[in-house]
């Protein structure tokens, strides 16, 4: 697909799915399981799915795993890419026991969002760090959501869990880079996008705590210490690290040093 034309199937998988054919969202799927073989196809476009494996991420509990009703989803996915036009190259092909999807002038956000990240990644291997930076900032403002938000499956909670461990691995950067400039708003931006998809992620934590003392807002680092102490026992049956609490006695002491001059020059009450 040439990179200034318009896709005629747009996807959306990052956050709540969402398909589009030639601009118009598509919101009946006439089958129950058409949407989720759509999305498992279209995440293995261009290999052929044995029709077994189909059975499992369909009826992962044994369910309907007769022929037929495979057939009635894989009819109904038909009829969503029938209204594509026949140029786009829209198909879902039966042989050897199994099926592929082939659509060739499609947008994908989930590979959107690998492709940016791994541009970033041979960027910065090649010590060209700002137009990394750029890419890793493309992946994650690509990154709006889990992966099929709210829906289950296997397969699901596996790309799940890839999406959101790249995402975090471009916004380790992302952070770094603006915790060098001092550049505090941004790296609080990046600090808040890493505990949305990891609450536990005891590192950002401090760091959000150490710009809140760098700014001289204790109170607001203290608040962000309680809330990590209360996710990580609550999530993970644990309490922050020796580290964190020696951050947090630091900036209470630096905090101490700062009042002790106004207040040694106040006037007594008596």
């Amino acid at each position: 697909m040439l990179a200034d034309s318009t896709p005629a199937m747009t996807v959306r998988c990052l956050g709540n799915f969402r398909l589009e054919i030639n601009g118009e969202p598509v919101a009946h799927w006439r089958a129950g399981k058409a949407r989720a073989l759509f999305q498992y196809l279209l995440i293995n476009r261009g290999r052929l799915v044995h029709r077994n494996r189909l059975h499992e991420v369909l009826w992962p509990d044994g369910g309907d795993r007769s022929s037929n009703s495979l057939k009635v989803a894989v009819h109904a996915v038909r009829r969503v890419l029938g209204a594509c036009d026949k140029s786009d190259g829209f198909r879902l092909v039966h042989q050897d026991h199994g099926y592929m999807l082939q659509a060739q002038n499609t947008w994908v956000d989930l590979e959107e969002f690998e492709r940016a990240f791994e541009q970033g990644r041979e960027a910065w291997a090649a010590k060209d760090h700002q137009r990394a930076l750029e890419w890793f900032q493309t992946a994650a403002d690509l990154y709006t959501g889990d992966f099929l938000a709210g829906e289950t499956g296997d397969w699901i909670n596996e790309q799940r869990q890839w999406a959101q461990g790249v995402a975090l691995r471009a916004l380790a950067v992302l952070r770094a880079d603006s915790l060098e400039r001092e550049d505090w708003p941004a790296a609080l931006h990046w600090c808040r996008q890493t505990i949305s998809l990891d609450p536990c992620h005891e590192d950002t934590y401090r760091t959000l705590m150490m710009i809140h003392g760098e700014l001289g807002e204790l109170a607001r680092a203290r608040d962000w210490y309680e809330l990590c102490r209360r996710r990580l026992s609550r999530d993970l049956d644990t309490e922050p690290t020796e580290h964190t609490e020696r951050v947090l006695a630091s900036l209470t002491r630096r905090a101490n040093r700062r009042l002790a001059p106004a207040l040694a020059g106040a006037p007594s009450a008596f």
